[in-house]
């Protein structure tokens, strides 16, 4: 049954799923491999994508876990269009300050979401104009404006400062917008930070 929900991934989410099963198998009425097992699947992932020994350390973050956060936001969209919006916020925040963490520097405790990206993201790589193709820059630069669209929308709209008494944010596009800009947001961090940690040997 593993073998064949695994042939049914394109060959990328398949080397991702593997890497998430080494990392942080999930919860499963199955026996799951032992951690000595991961590791020995993990260092073969490693030696076929040709990357660094350092690839071998465990990470916090993984697919699965973002994805799970990126449901629970997605899922209070329809009685919480604000409570929505604000677990957008906080997947972005949670993911970026595990990457700077995990990258040996200090995470932020500002409230200041378009900063932390742009710390988070100057960190892996991924400033637009950066010697990328045009199409590339285009797309970096539109993550920028969603990061900055999301804070100032969490700022108007969410729940996290309290709203005034009798308002209500009943707009359940604009807050399933912001949790899914987030949530794909997230996933390309943790792919990037991934391959960043897991680069190619010296």
């Amino acid at each position: 049954m593993f073998a064949d929900c695994l042939s049914s991934l394109s060959p990328e989410d398949q080397r991702q799923a593997l890497y998430d099963l080494c990392d942080d198998p999930p919860a499963s009425r199955h026996p799951m491999p032992s951690l000595e097992t991961r590791r020995q699947l993990l260092s073969l992932l490693v030696a076929a994508d040709g990357r660094s020994p350092l690839g071998l350390e465990v990470s916090a973050l993984t697919l699965y876990g973002v994805r799970a956060s990126w449901f629970t936001a997605a899922s209070r969209v329809p009685e919480s269009p604000a409570g929505a919006i604000t677990a957008a916020r906080a997947l972005l925040e949670t993911t970026c300050n595990t990457i700077l963490t995990e990258l040996q520097e200090a995470p932020d405790s500002t409230g200041d979401l378009p900063g932390l990206y742009k710390r988070t993201r100057t960190r892996l790589g991924l400033n637009p104009a950066a010697g990328a193709e045009q199409a590339v820059n285009q797309v970096l630069s539109g993550l920028i404006s969603c990061v900055d669209g999301i804070a100032a929308l969490s700022n108007q709209a969410g729940d996290r400062h309290g709203l005034a008494a009798g308002a209500k944010i009943s707009d359940l596009s604009y807050a399933g917008l912001a949790v899914h800009a987030a949530g794909t947001t997230a996933v390309f961090l943790v792919r990037v930070y991934r391959d960043v940690t897991r680069g190619p040997s010296s």
